[in-house]
């Protein structure tokens, strides 16, 4: 029987029917229902089979956890990876600037390691050329002036002093015994310590183109002494303005060289030979063994410096004093010819050469000093070439600088010049009348 009211149902009826019946659905399941599906069966009325979807979760619980666990450890290994790599860069940026500092304090240190190498070496080259200079090859001065005070004895154990005194009727012309001698002027002072000892001196028979004020000087430390400084009058000697400086053959030896009517006359370095220079030519003209004569220090005066043989002019000439083996240190004499240096006469005195400081001549007699640093040193001995004696003195010298390695008269002028401890000095004398 067809029922009795017939309904037809069109689509949108149907949809209408369906989403009412899931929302019904989703508002009227429990809690159990929800967990069913998302968890799968629970409770006891499964049996065995939901034991093992129980196994499976829990299973399935465990990597979760463990992944979780994991993720987190990644996170936080990140998190130190970064800070390491921070820590990283910083580590590099300080380790470039200690590089830095490092390559730059090392240029420093071998900027100071070469300046302290440079300041020794400087230090070690002027230590050398000051034992150099100070030095007469195998010998230096410091020894000769320490054997000097050891042999430096007063003159008076040979004989007895006498005071002289100035006499009357006393000329300043002609010759004369010497009886007094002045303070010393100071003309000028040697720049180096090559100026310590030397020699300076005038020509007391000058020729053309020298006259009386042209001036010779001889710096006479060092062991190859061989400029001679020449000034054409005082003025400018005293400035220290050379107009010429000659350069000798030979080394010159000490201080006893001498210049005399246009030469130079000294002795050769090591040897007994006297040489005749030429200034005006610029050659050696003339040279001479002494015979017999010490030299290098056998008979120096008590000074030292090698002062062996000792050149000297006067009115009479020039002369020459030395000593030798056979007078065993007794000062010699001997006149020489100034053109051939031939040996005209010869005197041996009594005199010690080396219980003397220096010696000169005036008028042909032969007169010593007693010391060559004591302030109130003595022309204490005389020896008279004429009548071939010898007489005490007691005239006052005085060694202003402490250290004369020189003392030579000039005729023309009756001065007495010297080189005392780097000073160029002179002194007035008094003759007596003959």
């Amino acid at each position: 029987m067809p029922p009795k009211f017939k309904r037809h149902l069109n689509d949108d009826d149907v949809t209408g029917s369906v989403k009412s019946e899931r929302r019904n659905l989703l508002e009227e399941d429990s809690d159990e229902e929800e967990d069913f599906f998302l968890r799968g069966p629970a409770g006891p009325r499964f049996g065995p089979r939901n034991d093992k979807i129980r196994h499976v979760q829990n299973q399935v619980d465990e990597v979760i956890d463990v992944m979780q666990e994991n993720i987190t450890k990644v996170i936080e290994r990140g998190e130190r990876l970064d800070d390491l790599q921070d820590k990283s860069e910083s580590l590099s940026d300080n380790a470039t600037a200690f590089s830095n500092r490092s390559k730059q304090l090392r240029r420093q240190m071998w900027w100071r390691g070469c300046k302290m190498k440079a300041l020794v070496a400087l230090v070690a080259v002027i230590l050398l050329l000051v034992i150099i200079i100070s030095k007469w090859d195998l010998e230096s001065f410091d020894y000769q002036e320490l054997k000097s005070e050891l042999t430096e004895v007063p003159a008076s154990s040979d004989f007895e002093e006498h005071p002289s005194h100035p006499a009357t009727g006393d000329t300043a012309t002609g010759c004369g015994q010497l009886v007094w001698v002045g303070e010393p002027m100071t003309f000028r002072r040697a720049e180096t310590i090559a100026g310590k000892y030397g020699v300076w001196m005038r020509d007391p028979e000058p020729v053309p183109p020298y006259t009386p004020e042209t001036t010779w000087r001889v710096d006479a430390i060092g062991t190859d002494i061989r400029q001679v400084f020449e000034y054409d009058d005082s003025d400018q000697f005293m400035k220290g303005y050379p107009s010429k400086v000659h350069i000798l053959p030979w080394s010159m030896e000490s201080t006893g060289a001498i210049v005399y009517r246009g030469s130079l006359y000294f002795q050769r370095r090591k040897s007994r030979m006297v040489a005749k220079y030429d200034l005006k030519t610029e050659t050696i003209t003339v040279q001479k063994d002494i015979p017999s004569a010490g030299y290098h220090g056998q008979f120096p005066y008590s000074w030292g410096g090698y002062t062996d043989i000792d050149l000297a002019v006067d009115e009479m000439g020039l002369w020459v004093t030395y000593s030798t083996d056979k007078a065993k240190g007794a000062i010699i004499l001997s006149k020489l010819d100034p053109e051939t240096l031939e040996v005209e006469q010869t005197w041996k005195t009594n005199i010690r050469k080396q219980a003397v400081a220096n010696s000169f001549m005036i008028c042909g007699t032969l007169y010593t000093i007693s010391s060559y640093s004591a302030p109130d040193a003595t022309v204490n001995f005389s020896y008279h070439t004429a009548t071939s004696t010898s007489e005490p003195l007691s005239i006052r010298f005085e060694n202003r600088y402490g250290y004369s390695s020189m003392v030579d008269y000039n005729p023309t002028e009756r001065k007495l010049f010297a080189w005392d401890n780097f000073n160029m000095v002179t002194y007035d004398i008094r003759l007596s009348r003959i």
